[in-house]
């Protein structure tokens, strides 16, 4: 069996959909969450899925290398094969990136390199931009920068204002991350 830990830090729509499809596979498991936020919505998804969840707050550690280390140590404590950032908003350090190299991905609301960061969605949609998209890549030391497994891209209707533009960017994150997961766990070469 195939072992992943999630990292997140606010509402955890991805968080869910992963749950959700793996929930009924033998092949591959979600066998914790870890948010650096204790009130973070993705602690009662966690709780509604029967997720096992840790809560290491930020505001408690007296520094960003203190509170680094210690997520360091509870991870090295677990046994998984792939950490999947769902909307974790901290940045790794680089002992920890080099430590999982090539185990940790996230998913970026845009066509890295483009807007890379926060506020992607909305520096996208105040540029005007033809299309967007989502980028799912490894984790490397800076920031969006990593190796890109898997972009899909989507035509901006004029017609859709931010929100609505937010919305269509969710429903491609949903279908698309389990998926690259999957694919990666079961040793596809389908992103190789």
């Amino acid at each position: 069996m195939k072992k992943i830990v999630i990292l997140a830090s606010s509402n955890g729509t991805n968080f869910e959909v992963i749950c959700k499809y793996f929930s009924k596979s033998s092949k591959i498991s979600i066998i914790k969450l870890i948010t650096d936020n204790k009130k973070a919505q993705v602690v009662e998804r966690a709780k509604r899925l029967g997720i096992d969840y840790e809560i290491i707050d930020y505001g408690t550690f007296k520094s960003k290398k203190e509170y680094n280390d210690y997520l360091f140590n509870r991870l090295k404590d677990l046994d998984f094969d792939l950490m999947v950032l769902a909307g974790y908003m901290r940045i790794l350090p680089g002992y920890i990136v080099r430590y999982y190299a090539d185990k940790i991905i996230n998913i970026h609301p845009s066509l890295l390199p483009k807007y890379p960061g926060l506020r992607s969605i909305e520096r996208a949609y105040n540029n005007k931009e033809e299309y967007i998209g989502i980028t799912i890549h490894y984790v490397e030391e800076e920031v969006d920068t990593g190796k890109i497994i898997l972009q899909k891209k989507l035509k901006v209707d004029k017609n859709w204002d931010l929100e609505k533009l937010e919305e269509e960017i969710h429903k491609l994150e949903h279908q698309y991350y389990p998926q690259v997961i999957e694919n990666l766990l079961s040793n596809s070469d389908e992103y190789s």
